[in-house]
């Protein structure tokens, strides 16, 4: 039997040692059981949180994003065409026009970021989640229709009526007409059938809509071409090789991935995150920090334990594998009860949806668990851990054992 670790589990367990010792490494194993627990939960919300914003964006995302590197136009002579039409890995693309407009129904306006999406691309399945009102289609017989987002509707105050719809006239200024106050020629304009309502996030909600690419090329003059290009892939695995080959044979034009397009949401998010993350792991240091008082303790409470070990022949490394066995128990032991109940907690949030989130686009708190926050919680667990016991196990018993 190894006797250090047979004295370290008495000095921790025994009923007949019951003292205030004992209180401050309950109290430590407490902390730090807390501490952990509370890692894994706030790290497994912000995993969640962070899976939704992906989800909401990524939902409607092309796979490579394709910018003119000058001017706002990608004409429809580009070379990037004829790449386009000879990848196979390629599954369609679409031209984007995006322009601002007025928007008018009966005597109200508003200004709207217009989208224009090629309708043979356009793939309503994505929208039916998203859809307040209407069935998403842009196109009923032969009349065009627009889709509002759920802030631009409600100011517009447009009533859906699917028996009878309502038309919203949309306005653009011509680019070949001289503008004036009094020429009201200069100014385009086209009635489109309303069609429905989405909500996406409060950005895109507040500001945009969305109609078919032609009726948009008409209306905001654009001779075919596009503000921007969306890529769809075949498999997402191909992204950087594509978008790199792309890129080598088209100077004159920016590409990017989903996730570069969308940057600062992903750098806030992920700065959040972190932020959260270096404040407890402060909390734990805190925490730790009780354990290496509690080891202090308690070798000084044991000073005539140690003089009666080294009587009995135990040389000074068996002494500080005692005391250094006691600190790891307490750090370990408070550690993994700390994952285990933050795992449970989560586990239950995501069985029974318990967290409630009122007047919000979520119904509950979405809680996602990566094992790489485990193993990462883990190795920051165990080394502070090792540290806080060691300190005193080993500094504080080679003072005692000289003097």
């Amino acid at each position: 039997m190894n006797i250090s670790n047979f004295i370290s589990k008495r000095y921790l367990f025994s009923k007949k040692s019951r003292n205030v010792i004992n209180l401050i490494s309950l109290i430590s194993l407490t902390g730090l059981l807390v501490s952990a627990a509370s890692l894994i939960v706030i790290l497994s919300g912000f995993n969640g949180i962070q899976k939704y914003v992906e989800d909401v964006y990524e939902k409607f995302s092309a796979s490579i994003y394709v910018y003119p590197k000058t001017g706002k136009l990608i004409n429809q002579t580009d070379s990037i065409f004829f790449y386009l039409n000879n990848q196979k890995k390629i599954k369609y693309f679409s031209k984007v026009i995006e322009q601002t407009a007025l928007l008018k129904f009966e005597n109200r306006w508003v200004t709207s970021t217009i989208k224009g999406v090629d309708s043979n691309t356009y793939n309503l399945k994505n929208w039916s989640s998203n859809l307040l009102e209407g069935n998403g289609e842009l196109y009923t017989k032969t009349q065009p229709k627009i889709l509002l987002g759920y802030g631009i509707q409600n100011e517009l105050q447009v009533p859906y009526n699917k028996d009878s719809p309502n038309e919203i006239k949309i306005f653009s200024i011509s680019k070949t007409k001289k503008i004036s106050m009094q020429n009201r020629s200069s100014l385009n304009k086209k009635n489109l059938i309303f069609g429905g309502t989405y909500t996406i996030n409060p950005e895109l909600d507040f500001s945009s809509a969305i109609i078919d690419y032609s009726v948009a090329n008409k209306v905001f003059e654009m001779k075919n071409g596009a503000n921007y290009l969306e890529i769809f892939l075949k498999n997402k695995k191909d992204i950087f090789n594509i978008k790199y080959e792309l890129a080598a044979n088209n100077k004159k034009l920016l590409f990017k991935t989903h996730r570069e397009n969308n940057q600062l949401i992903y750098a806030a998010s992920d700065a959040e995150k972190w932020i959260v993350l270096a404040v407890l792991i402060f909390v734990l240091t805190l925490s730790s920090f009780t354990v290496v008082a509690s080891i202090t303790m308690l070798i000084i409470d044991k000073k005539k334990d140690i003089k009666s070990l080294i009587a009995l022949g135990c040389n000074s490394n068996t002494i500080k594998n005692i005391f250094l066995k006691e600190g790891l128990m307490i750090s370990y032991f408070g550690s993994m009860g700390g994952l285990i109940i933050g795992l449970f907690i989560c586990f239950i949030q995501m069985k029974f949806h318990l967290l409630k989130l009122e007047n919000s686009a979520l119904e509950y708190w979405p809680v996602v668990i990566k094992s790489k926050d485990i193993l990462m919680l883990l190795i920051i667990l165990f080394t502070m851990g090792f540290i806080s016991s060691y300190i005193p196990a080993r500094i504080l018993v080679r003072r005692i054992l000289k003097n």
